[in-house]
């Protein structure tokens, strides 16, 4: 469960290696600071997915420190609890093949549109160890209680 936690906190951090122009990329929020317009309606799809990235990965990240709390403090992780882990975790990948392929809804200067944003490895890197976390949340034994 700990290596879980661990693979779900790491990419909130790793993203801050996109905020520093690395060659790896920008990573799921790289447009985020690269914002060159005040105005929001001017913003390009990739400062919207940013946005959108950043909130989810801090949620991420706090579900991976409660991961690592809550049995310190002697609180039972039940199923419904993992559930939420592996659910946080496909929605982060859901929107990640949205952004890439199709694009969701974002506002424009001329209205609302669909514009995907390319990949690159950082953002493969973080989804992989968000995907890898997801996937050692597992129940033991149909008990609820945590392998």
């Amino acid at each position: 469960m700990r290596l879980a936690a661990a693979l779900l906190i790491l990419p909130f951090f790793l993203q801050l290696l996109g905020f520093g122009k690395t060659p790896l990329g920008g990573g799921l929020c790289g447009d985020l600071f690269l914002a060159q317009n005040p105005a929001l309606a001017f913003q390009t799809p990739g400062f919207w997915y940013g946005v959108l990235f950043m909130g989810l990965l801090a949620l991420q990240m706090g579900y991976g420190l409660a991961l690592l709390l809550l049995p310190l403090l002697e609180v039972p992780i039940g199923s419904g609890w993992l559930r939420l882990g592996r659910g946080l975790v496909g929605l982060l990948f859901l929107l990640f093949l949205l952004t890439r392929t199709t694009g969701l809804p974002t506002p424009g200067p001329g209205g609302w549109v669909l514009e995907p944003v390319g990949v690159d490895p950082l953002s493969l890197l973080l989804v992989g160890l968000s995907l890898a976390g997801g996937v050692l949340l597992r129940e033991n034994g149909g008990h609820g209680t945590a392998s």
